[in-house]
């Protein structure tokens, strides 16, 4: 369970007290059915200029469906892959659902770079019974190896909770080096009550 804040003000915890109520929070939604959402926009400046949406279902111990579409300059696309166990099945816009040998999701990862990072906890003002996880980061000397690595000026994430530890939803954003002044943000929703969630495979589907 995530440690209470005993108030709402933000209090500064350890790196290691964060890593730990990040991890057991990660365990507990882990056990459950769950859809996840995560919406990333990116901007130069002001101007909005790409869009990632990442849906990614959970099923029973072993089954996961992932779909990331996207836009960037105009130009959609498209990515749906399914793992159930060992087996792992990619999409094909022409071809359908194929089985592989290896894993075919383009889900990817948020790069955290190393450094020198602030960890707080504070109870939510819109909801007691949560609370939040910040951990943020910045880069203020040109030719910083972590920031550098990532083309990072500063990196913020808030991870949300409820009194029982399940995470509810996270937050990040980045912003990135000058003269272009890139930034962008990421929203991720996790979805307990999905109706009939299941996952089979999809080669043998109607």
């Amino acid at each position: 369970m995530f440690v209470c804040a005993s108030f709402a003000q933000r209090e500064r915890v350890s790196e290691t007290d964060y890593n730990s109520a990040l991890m057991n929070a990660l365990d507990v939604a882990s056990v459950k059915d769950r859809r996840i959402v995560t919406v990333e926009k990116f901007y130069t400046g002001e101007q909005l200029t790409g869009t990632r949406n990442i849906v990614s279902d959970f099923a029973g111990p072993d089954a996961k469906r992932i779909n990331v579409t996207a836009e960037f300059g105009g130009k959609k696309t498209s990515n749906d892959a399914i793992q159930i166990g060992a087996e792992f099945f990619c999409h094909d816009a022409k071809n359908g659902w194929k089985k592989s040998a290896k894993e075919c999701s383009k889900n990817a990862m948020m790069v955290i770079p190393d450094g020198e990072y602030e960890y707080f906890v504070e109870t939510d003002a819109r909801d007691a019974s949560r609370k939040i996880y910040t951990r943020r980061a910045a880069w203020t000397d040109s030719g910083v190896r972590e920031r550098d690595a990532v083309r990072l000026k500063s990196i913020e994430i808030k991870i949300v909770a409820d009194d029982n530890g399940i995470i509810e939803y996270t937050e990040t954003r980045r912003g990135g080096l000058e003269p272009k002044g890139w930034r962008s943000t990421q929203v991720t929703r996790y979805d307990y009550a999905v109706a009939r969630l299941k996952i089979t495979d999809p080669t043998k589907e109607n």
